[in-house]
C-alpha cells in the first residue's frame, strides 16, 4: 500500500437559491427548463459539477434549503442531489448565524468594548468544505413529509404578516429612511415582545402537547435569552438583575449594525418603496426566505444566486451603497456573468489538483 498526500483546498462558497437546485434536479431528470434559458441550465449543470469535482467550488445546503425540499414534489431525491451534487456541505442554521452575530455584539456591550465580528467562511460551514470529495456518496432517503404541513402553515402565516404590512405600507406610502428607521426601532422591542408572548405560551402550554413543548424549547428568542444569561453569570451579574441587562441590550443603539439585522431591514426598505410605488407580485410566500437567505449568508460565501426580483434589490440605493457584504450577487438576469464566473474558477484550478482529480473521479 502507498499513501499519496492530496494537495490543500480552498473552496469557493457557491449559495444556490432553491429554485436553481430545482433547475437542477429538472436537467438530470428530463424535466421542463426555464423557457428560453435551456442552454444555460444545461450548461451551468456541467460547469457547476466540474467545478465541484475539481475540488473549486462547493454548493453549501441551509435549513432554508430543507425546508423547501420538503415541501417539494420529489423532496427525497431533490435532497439527495444537492447532498451528492454540492459536495455534502451544510451551512449552520440561520438562527444559530444571527445568534452568533448577536453573541458578538453582546459581549461588546456587556464589557464596554467596540463590536468585532469577522465573516470567515468557516464560522458557518466548518472546516470540512477543504475536504477532497470521497469517490462514493452514502445518503439515507429520509422522509421528512411528517414537518411538511407545519412549514406551510408556517410559511403561510408569515406570508399574511408581510401582507398585513405590505398593506399598511401602500395606505400610508412611507419614504425609504422612514421605514428603515422604524424597523431598526423596532429590533428591541420585537425581541421583547417575542419572549414575553414565548413566556405565556410556556406557562400556558398544554402538558400533553409534545409538538407545542418542541416549538417551545427550540423558540429562537428564548435560545437568545439563556445565551444572554449565561454570559451575565460568568461575568458576575446577580440573577435578578440578568433580565434588565438584557432588555438594555436589546434597545442599544448599535444592536442595529448586527449584519443579520443591518441587511434585512434595508431589504424591507426597499421592499416597502417598491410596494408604495405599487408593485404588488414582490409580496409572496418566498419572500421571507429570501430575505433571511441573503441577510444570514451574504457576508460569508462567495457568491449568491438568487432571482430576479432580489437581485435588483439589492443593486438599488442605497443598499448597493450602504450594505458590505462578501458575496457576489448573480441572477437570470446575468447568466453570461455566472457562467463567466465559473469558468474562471475552472480555468484557474491547480494542475496538481486537477491531474488528482483525474484519477480519482475521472474529470478531466
Amino acid at each position: 500500500m502507498v499513501r499519496i498526500g492530496l494537495p490543500d483546498l480552498n473552496k469557493k462558497a457557491v449559495y444556490l437559491d432553491q429554485f436553481m437546485f430545482s433547475l437542477i434536479y429538472n436537467v438530470k431528470n428530463g424535466g421542463n427548463l426555464p423557457k428560453g434559458h435551456e442552454a444555460f441550465a444545461k450548461e451551468v449543470y456541467a460547469l457547476l459539477r466540474r467545478c465541484v469535482l475539481l475540488q473549486q467550488i462547493f454548493l453549501p445546503h441551509s435549513d432554508i434549503h430543507r425546508d423547501e425540499t420538503t415541501v417539494f414534489h420529489s423532496p427525497i431525491d431533490l435532497r439527495g442531489l444537492y447532498e451528492f451534487f454540492g459536495g455534502g456541505v451544510s451551512l449552520r442554521g440561520r438562527r444559530d448565524v444571527e445568534l452568533a452575530q448577536t453573541i458578538k455584539f453582546a459581549e461588546a456591550f456587556f464589557d464596554g468594548k467596540e463590536p468585532e465580528i469577522t465573516f470567515d467562511l468557516n464560522e458557518v460551514a466548518g472546516s470540512k468544505r477543504n475536504e477532497w470529495l470521497p469517490d462514493m456518496h452514502i445518503g439515507v432517503r429520509a422522509d421528512y413529509s411528517q414537518f411538511a404541513d407545519n412549514i406551510r402553515k408556517a410559511r403561510k402565516e408569515t406570508h399574511e404578516a408581510v401582507k398585513r404590512l405590505a398593506k399598511t405600507w401602500s395606505d400610508t406610502n412611507p419614504s425609504f429612511k422612514e421605514v428603515l428607521d422604524w424597523e431598526f426601532a423596532s429590533i428591541g422591542p420585537s425581541k421583547k415582545e417575542a419572549l414575553e408572548r414565548w413566556f405565556q405560551r410556556a406557562i400556558n402550554r398544554d402538558p400533553g402537547d409534545v409538538r407545542v413543548l418542541f416549538e417551545i424549547s427550540g423558540s429562537p428568542i428564548h435560545r437568545e435569552y439563556e445565551v444572554l444569561c449565561r454570559m451575565l453569570k460568568d461575568r458576575g451579574v446577580e440573577e435578578d438583575k440578568r433580565p434588565a441587562h438584557i432588555i438594555e441590550f436589546w434597545q442599544w443603539e448599535r444592536i442595529r449594525d448586527i449584519p443579520h439585522h443591518r441587511i434585512s431591514a434595508y431589504l424591507f426598505a426597499v421592499v416597502a418603496r417598491r410596494v408604495a410605488m405599487g408593485e404588488r407580485k414582490i409580496i409572496d410566500q418566498g419572500l421571507a426566505n429570501d430575505v433571511d437567505t441573503i441577510a444570514t449568508y451574504a457576508p460569508y460565501v462567495d457568491a449568491l444566486f438568487l432571482d430576479k426580483r432580489c437581485a435588483a434589490m439589492l443593486a438599488e440605493e442605497p443598499l448597493s451603497t450602504d450594505l458590505e457584504y462578501k458575496a457576489q450577487i448573480f441572477s437570470m438576469r446575468d447568466t453570461d456573468g455566472f457562467l463567466e464566473y465559473l469558468h474562471e474558477i475552472e480555468s484557474g484550478t491547480p494542475e496538481d489538483v486537477r491531474e488528482f482529480a483525474f484519477r480519482i473521479y475521472g474529470i478531466k
